[in-house]
């Protein structure tokens, strides 16, 4: 028969950290008690905990537990699916405590949101005893009472010295704190909130969501795709620093540098009181086994008004700065020192950056070759009509600065976002009998933006794909490479869509835009508003920020001839300073006409 499941989360509890040292007098003391209210008065006395027990079944269960633990049974334990949780190591979480210590933070209230197995707890009860009260939310209730567990073997052990402890389980977004917390000053929030998006806890079924929304406010496409995704540590916070922001308190929390960037960038549209703000590396490959890069987050809550930059440094040299990022004279930019040189080359690109193809069914799309034939990422040999099948570069392609080849190609149903793919049943009987084949793969695609769709559906198709000359970029490198791509055996090249890129008639116009692109300038402005540490640094957002137009009119032609000259690039046909000049007019003439647009829908 399977223990009941309080029944195995104290086992759990006590089997991991051991409450040995006296357990048997507390088995024993509890026992002559003739109330649950008895037991948890002299529980409160001896941990600091409020309602150690809520009910006479869980202390049924925990003397039981002691019990079965007195005679050396093996205990038997709960085991849970763990929600995108890393547990904070006790050393991190006393280093974390113990800079605050030094930098004056000495809170009256401690709340942790997301209390987990408690190390931050610990930690906060060590280094700051004079808080009157420790504050803990917690959704799985295992780790509540590893929380209990641990602060009652840490009270027989040496005795308490900390004030009252309030553990709550539940969900953070729905949780309600009492007039006590919420009037509160002189707070301390601390901990270490999932690191994990909403799309990937509510696959693992978690209630611990946000109510459903758009907290990014992004409209059309962007809502749809991964853009709309958020990590669950940023909603967290943010409604952290809204609930309290008026209250005088330091909010301390670990989290990946993704999430605080995104904190620090809606702060303008949120208008949150906080200031100070510090973010101090970590190395999470070594503190929790996580490739990303993480930092802890400090700001002071009651601020009269926002402060919109953050500064960074490291936890092992906390005070030494190494950059400051955040909101500059309206523009959001990764480095505030580097963007006061570059500033004058942030504007708007002449032209739209696009994303590459989409299709989400890479084994059945994107062919290579074998033997002189295509096939697929299954092995099979895709007989197709070659109208159907494109050249395609993948970001990794994108290292050179002029590419003239692909090993890939990849199959297009569509030419632009609206067309039927049903159509290819009598158009292109080959490639209708391919995708009937694969027609699974198609229907197990996760994506929403494909709900309501053709069936063979993709998307970042449109006439700009298809136009000769391209000038490229990864989004996923971490240092900006722009490249000329030029067509493969009389076709157009597709990038995939972790690319970004521009489509040109002519290949002066793409050659001299890949030129001015891969300047110092350009370098400069980009290394000042993208962060290099992000999974994509370079989207269309930072993309579309580069005034092509200033870059030419700082950039003489002799520069871009010693450009080439460096590269070793010798261009398809003679370019002469007229035609540099006659492109600095077009970029010119474009910029006009598109303000004067704007200008009339204004």
């Amino acid at each position: 028969m399977s223990a009941e499941p309080t029944s195995a989360y104290v086992a759990e509890a006590i089997a991991r950290y051991g409450v040995q040292a006296g357990y048997g007098d507390i088995a024993g003391f509890l026992s002559g008690l003739t109330s649950e209210r008895a037991a948890n008065d002299e529980m409160r006395r001896l941990t600091g905990i409020s309602n150690f027990f809520r009910d006479a079944k869980e202390l049924s269960a925990f003397l039981d537990v002691l019990a079965d633990f007195a005679r050396g049974a093996v205990l038997q334990t709960a085991r849970e699916r763990e929600w995108g949780d890393y547990q904070t190591p006790p050393e991190l979480a006393e280093r974390v405590c113990a800079h605050l210590r030094e930098v004056g933070v000495d809170p009256e209230v401690v709340i942790e949101p997301t209390c987990g197995s408690g190390n931050f707890i610990l930690a906060a009860l060590r280094f700051f005893p004079r808080a009157e009260l420790v504050y803990g939310v917690e959704i799985q209730k295992r780790y509540i009472w590893q929380v209990k567990a641990r602060i009652l073997e840490e009270a027989l052990r040496r005795g308490r010295d900390w004030g009252e402890i309030e553990l709550h389980a539940g969900n953070l977004f729905q949780h309600s704190f009492p007039s006590r917390v919420l009037r509160a000053e002189n707070l301390l929030i601390i901990g270490n909130p999932p690191w994990i998006t909403n799309a990937e806890l509510g696959a693992l079924g978690s209630a611990n969501l946000p109510r459903k929304g758009n907290p990014k406010g992004l409209s059309g496409l962007d809502a749809l795709t991964g853009k709309s995704n958020f990590d669950i540590a940023e909603a967290m916070m943010l409604r952290l620093i809204e609930t309290f922001q008026h209250r005088q308190g330091v909010l301390a929390m670990l989290c990946k540098n993704s999430v605080i960037q995104s904190i620090v960038a809606a702060l303008p549209r949120l208008r949150l009181s906080v200031s100070g703000l510090r973010a101090l590396s970590i190395d999470a490959g070594r503190e929790f086994g996580a490739g990303v890069e993480a930092s802890v987050l400090i700001a002071r809550l009651g601020a009269g008004a926002s402060e919109l930059t953050c500064e960074l440094g490291r936890l092992e040299e906390p005070e030494r700065a190494i950059r400051v990022f955040g909101w500059l004279g309206g523009k959001f930019v990764s480095d505030v020192n580097v963007y006061q040189t570059a500033a004058e080359f942030d504007g708007r690109f002449p032209f739209e950056w696009r994303q590459g193809v989409k299709h989400d069914c890479a084994k059945v799309m994107e062919l290579r070759s074998v033997n002189g034939e295509w096939v697929n990422g299954y092995g099979d040999t895709a007989d197709i009509e070659p109208k159907h099948v494109y050249p395609l570069l993948k970001g990794s392609d994108l290292g050179s600065f002029e590419v003239r080849e692909t090993r890939r190609k990849v199959v297009v149903t569509q030419h632009y976002l609206d067309d039927e793919t049903e159509r290819l049943r009598e158009s292109a009987p080959k490639l209708w009998s391919y995708l009937a084949q694969h027609a699974g793969q198609f229907e197990r695609r996760k994506s929403s933006i494909y709900r309501g769709k053709s069936r063979f559906s993709m998307f970042g198709v449109g006439a700009y794909s298809f136009l000769p000359f391209k000038v490229a970029i990864s989004g996923l490198y971490k240092t900006p490479r722009f490249s000329l791509i030029l067509p493969v055996e009389g076709q157009p090249v597709l990038l995939d869509d972790t690319c970004y890129f521009v489509g040109f008639q002519d290949y002066t116009d793409a050659l001299l835009a890949a030129s001015l692109l891969n300047t110092e300038q350009v370098r400069r402005l980009l290394g000042a508003v993208a962060f290099p540490a992000s999974k994509r640094p370079y989207t269309k957002e930072v993309l579309m920020r580069i005034d092509l137009v200033r870059v030419i009119q700082t950039t003489p032609f002799v520069a871009i001839r010693n450009l080439w000259q460096s590269m070793g690039y010798v261009p398809a046909a003679a370019i002469t300073s007229c035609d540099y000049e006659h492109y600095k007019e077009r970029l010119q003439a474009r910029i006009q006409s598109r303000d004067a647009q704007l200008g009339l829908l204004a």
